[in-house]
């Protein structure tokens, strides 16, 4: 042996530079088997479970069964009789105003008011409100409620409210929790969002072919929905111990908690930074959703294939036209949409705007298809039925892509310390575009009509 000694072997050495008053930042954990994902898509779907249970079945359960006068039911043929009363008659727009009124409402308070245990507290609380809600409503489906219908409907219309409120304060954490995890995870919850529609809509056709009993039907909508509800509940209490969910929760604490102090006394300032530097984004968010729902249901659901006068040649049921048409293609398209959302982002934030003003056009094509045959003063340009299931199609794929675009971008062109305010912003122009989408269907119908 030479006279040299050996040197033991050292690993070599990970360069990390240190900047002046910053702290080194710990590698983020991993999602192990995507469980926070799939949480966050669970509760996606939780967002609009009850809801879309609720006016899914709203139309044979509450406007032609429990709110006519003297209403009766065959228990073996689910027929329905009954007389029209002005609770019948006005449910629809009521329960629209009731619904969403509120949840637009707590959705913008849900931002700027600061509860002690951030939105953990909040989500919890509004699951179990939401949950509370759907019980009561199950509560009276097997009730005679002929004797006391005015106290019913007023009963009936305060749950949709106070359920839509909590719904709006759930929906909207839900957004800001999401925004402060890596891109995808704020898509997972227009994943659900589109996942649950497409579920409702499978359900609907299938507990028709099972039974005509509007009363068993409803109780297995609200049943399932309360049931999703818990796994919600339960799913979240799941959420807050994985280490995954806590490293960048704790991360965007410490973002904040310097930002604060950095800006002592300039918490309306701050909120109007975030509102300039996501404003772009939010705009695509409201355009997306106030398209959609310009379209969707109200419009889609009355174009026929049987032109005046004339008779259906489609090749579906009759009695499953609009289902299929309308809700199944609809969520199903939407749904794909935002998985490809999830794995492309294209384009990107500075030129997504150029195919959401693009969609603008469709509200005035479909409004052109066979759109209320039977009413419409204007004359019909597009007949073909091929035509308007083909359009109707990239419609709703693009209202699931672009959308997820849309609500992941406004997170991420923000400052990491703003994001969850971004993410919660985002989903108060989520549901502005759908309420001012639906007040708009009514425009579109007064004008075509005429």
């Amino acid at each position: 042996m030479s006279g040299t000694e050996l040197q033991p072997l050292k690993a070599p050495r990970k360069e990390v530079k240190i900047e002046e008053n910053r702290e080194v930042e710990e590698v983020a954990p991993e999602d192990k088997a995507n469980l926070v994902f799939y949480i966050i898509l669970l509760n996606g779907i939780g967002t609009l479970m009850p809801w879309n249970m609720l006016i899914t079945i709203s139309y044979d359960y509450f406007e032609s069964y429990k709110m006519l006068a003297n209403s009766t039911i065959d228990m073996e043929t689910g027929k329905v009789s009954g007389t029209p009363t002005f609770y019948s008659s006005n449910f629809q727009n009521l329960q629209t105003i009731a619904s969403q009124v509120p949840n637009l409402l707590l959705n913008l308070l849900n931002i700027f008011i600061v509860v002690k245990g951030g939105l953990a507290s909040r989500i919890t609380v509004g699951l179990s409100i939401v949950a509370a809600c759907v019980v009561v409503t199950m509560g009276f489906i097997y009730v005679d409620t002929n004797g006391w219908l005015p106290l019913f409907f007023t009963i009936t219309i305060a749950t949709i409210i106070v359920l839509n409120g909590a719904n709006g304060i759930y929906q909207n954490s839900i957004f800001g929790l999401a925004s402060e995890l890596p891109f995808k995870y704020t898509n997972a919850v227009i994943i659900g969002n589109n996942l649950c529609g497409t579920f409702v809509a499978l359900l609907s056709m299938s507990t028709k072919a099972v039974t005509k009993n509007i009363l068993d039907r409803s109780f297995a909508y609200f049943s399932i929905a309360l049931s999703t509800l818990g796994l919600c509940f339960v799913s979240f209490l799941v959420l807050k111990k994985q280490r995954f969910y806590q490293f960048y929760s704790a991360r965007a604490e410490k973002q904040r908690s310097k930002n604060e102090e950095s800006s002592a006394g300039k918490g309306f300032a701050n909120y109007l930074t975030t509102f300039k530097e996501a404003f772009p984004q939010l705009v695509n968010v409201f355009l997306v959703f106030f398209v959609t729902l310009s379209i969707f249901p109200g419009v889609m659901m009355y174009v026929k294939d049987e032109k005046k006068g004339g008779t259906y040649d489609f090749p579906l049921p009759q009695n499953y036209f609009m289902d299929v048409t309308t809700f199944l293609q609809f969520n199903v398209f939407a749904f794909l949409g935002s998985i490809v959302a999830g794995r492309k982002q294209w384009p990107s934030p500075k030129r997504l705007w150029i195919p959401v003003y693009l969609r603008l056009l469709y509200i005035p094509f479909f409004a052109l298809c066979n759109y209320l045959p039977e009413t419409r003063s204007l004359p019909v340009l597009f007949p073909n039925t091929w035509l308007f299931v083909i359009v109707a199609a990239t419609m709703s794929f693009g209202s699931g892509y672009f959308s997820g675009l849309a609500m992941m971008y406004t997170s991420k062109t923000v400052d990491p310390s703003r994001a969850q305010t971004a993410g919660m912003m985002a989903g108060f122009f989520l549901i502005s575009g759908i309420v001012t989408g639906l007040i708009f269907t009514m425009v579109i119908k007064f004008v075509v009509t005429f």
